[in-house]
């Protein structure tokens, strides 16, 4: 990091957003909450649910809000106002959610994150090793972290390994939603007292949020700032909580914890049983109200502007960074694309299988005509379900886009590496299981054997395969979730299978899909290919009393030539490099697509 930080503060912070109420009046999320956090310092930010904490948590650390929310006040960096920019270079934060690849191993992990930061070399190993000494991990520094079917290291670990990875970046400031979200009170108080320890050795204000956490856990905290319906209840030492509530005359009681005591008295959601006080809103209105008139040195005194959330870094600065790690995200995505079964391994089982059943079900076709139509539905079958098994790369891509998202939100890398190296990486894979595919049915089902046709087969199913993949990772992109992923993924290869002009001719295909669908179908266009492979240089046999399915010139020898039986199926002229070059443009546009969805999401 460029700069060291001293002390972290914010004064007057807001945020309104649109109510969904009648009186469409502005809903307050956040009421001028003030603080400070210095190095070494450990803060919890606390409150009921919805009391907005993580709304505060993402305000400070410059994250983005709806659209819709209107926010106000100052955020300082050692006494100077801060922006997006620099705050992308000062601090990190650990989200909620453990994002990380289950098919590496701890080391790699923090190792990875190293990269991405531009540590190199002797150091960069040292400070992987001295990280994951320092959170307690090095005996599981060679276990993978594990996915649903691969057991890997526990909650626990893997909070830890999540905040590994972005102590290694060397923040300044670093923020964390519920790092204890999970944990039983024994794990939690282990990971908060790892947190401090790295905060103090290494000179980190750290800020994070926490739900009820146990009285010992509780008291490792330096500060700690008490939200109820975004207002600010207490912002102060954890040592001087109890005597503060004394002196407004809230008399903790005997064996309670002091955190458990004051959420008691805020949560407005349900009555508290501790005190004989007023409740909900008054109660609150009153605790907001002491704590205003409590005035705190140096805090809650700032002017209020709005934030300043533009300041991107320099373009060429970025782009460099970009280009940089995109070589470092390939080559982790290498080792994911090696180990996890999800990524290509399933679907080349899938392929396997598929390839297997196409070529007993079709075994050996003949040249007699009445295999025209059994050739023609192998054709359609093969390019159709291979771009349908497409669907199968979606868990994987969802768990690096996951990653991306944490990652690039903490300054790491952005769009552009992830879609590039995304794109690189899975060119080998898809033309293996193109190949593998190719070498089984193109030879089984006794298509057209020449060294020409089988070459052609396999770039027409390789081209099929990157241009069904783009558009699931387009799809992916859009909506990351793996229920509507797959409901549109099949949705659109239904619509691609329908408008092709296998089920429906061209000639006969409804004006409305023909003139929209059909011409930007990329099956359709391997489809095409495939068929002029196959029939263009083929001819087959009429049947025994010399009765030809097609009129061709070969009638008199009663045969049929291939091409006639391309001409009664509407397809008169081969344009293979139009046809190509239309794939590769469709293919480009759904990365293209997926790119600008990744730039434009912030």
């Amino acid at each position: 990091m460029s700069q060291q930080v001293s002390e972290f503060k914010w004064s007057n912070v807001s945020l309104h957003v649109n109510s969904r109420t009648s009186d469409n009046k502005k809903a307050c999320l956040i009421d001028n909450a003030s603080g400070s956090v210095r190095a070494g310092e450990l803060m919890a930010l606390m409150g009921p649910s919805g009391s907005g904490k993580t709304t505060l948590l993402n305000i400070l650390a410059h994250r983005s809000n709806p659209r819709s929310a209107t926010q106000s006040g100052t955020i300082y960096v050692n006494n100077e106002p801060t922006n997006l920019s620099a705050m992308k270079e000062l601090s990190s934060y650990v989200e909620q959610e453990d994002s990380l690849i289950g098919s590496l191993t701890v080391q790699e992990t923090v190792d990875f994150s190293a990269r991405f930061a531009q540590l190199h070399g002797q150091y960069r190993k040292s400070a992987v090793e001295r990280t994951i000494e320092l959170l307690g991990l090095s005996n599981q520094k060679n276990v993978k972290i594990g996915n649903p079917i691969q057991k890997g290291i526990s909650g626990g670990q893997k909070r830890r390994v999540s905040i590994a990875s972005q102590i290694i970046t060397n923040p300044s400031i670093l923020f964390l939603d519920e790092p204890t979200s999970g944990l039983d009170s024994v794990a939690s108080r282990e990971v908060v007292s790892m947190i401090k320890r790295v905060a103090k050795e290494e000179n980190m204000a750290v800020i994070c949020s926490i739900h009820q956490p146990s009285t010992y856990t509780f008291e490792l905290f330096d500060k700690v700032l008490f939200l109820s319906k975004g207002k600010t209840v207490y912002n102060d030492r954890v040592d001087k909580l109890v005597k503060y509530f004394e002196s407004i005359g809230f008399q903790l009681p005997g064996y309670v914890n002091p955190s458990e005591y004051v959420l008691d008295l805020i949560n407005t959601d349900f009555s508290s049983n501790v005190i004989d006080q007023p409740q909900g809103d008054s109660l609150l209105n009153i605790l907001v109200e002491k704590w205003q008139h409590h005035v705190i040195p140096g805090e809650g005194n700032g002017s209020k502007n709005e934030f300043d959330f533009q300041g991107e870094p320099q373009a060429s600065i970025a782009f460099q960074k970009e280009i940089r790690n995109t070589y470092v995200l390939f080559q982790r995505l290498l080792i994911k694309a090696r180990r996890d079964i999800f990524t290509y391994y399933v679907r080349l089982v899938m392929y396997l299988g598929l390839a297997i059943m196409m070529g007993t079900v079709w075994l050996r076709l003949g040249s007699g005509q009445k295999y025209i139509q059994p050739f023609i539905n192998a054709i359609f079958f093969s390019g159709a379900f291979m771009s349908f098994m497409s669907v199968a790369y979606i868990p994987s891509f969802i768990e690096d886009y996951q990653s991306y998202k944490k990652e690039r939100l903490n300054g790491l890398y952005g769009p552009l590496a992830f879609s590039l190296s995304n794109f690189v990486i899975g060119l080998p894979f898809l033309f293996f299981i193109a190949s593998i595919f190719s070498i089984i049915t193109f030879f089984m089902c006794n298509f057209h054997k020449t060294a020409s046709g089988f070459f052609n087969y396999l770039m027409w199913l390789f081209l099929d395969l990157i241009a069904a993949e783009s558009m699931t990772i387009f799809i992916s992109t859009i909506f990351p979730n793996f229920v509507i992923s797959l409901a549109l993924t099949a949705f659109a290869n239904g619509l691609w299978m329908s408008v092709g002009g296998f089920l429906v001719p061209a000639n006969i295909l409804n004006k409305f899909w023909y003139y929209t669908f059909y011409w930007i179908d990329y099956q359709r266009y391997v489809f095409q290919g495939m068929m002029f492979n196959e029939f263009s240089n083929r001819n087959f046999n009429c049947d025994s009393q010399c009765h030809c399915m097609f009129d061709s010139p070969l009638a008199s020898q009663c045969k049929i030539q291939g091409n006639a039986v391309l001409e009664n199926l509407g397809y008169s002229t081969y344009d293979k490099s139009l046809w190509v070059g239309i794939l590769l443009v469709l293919i480009f546009v759904f990365r293209l697509g997926s790119y600008a969805v990744l730039r434009m999401r912030k």
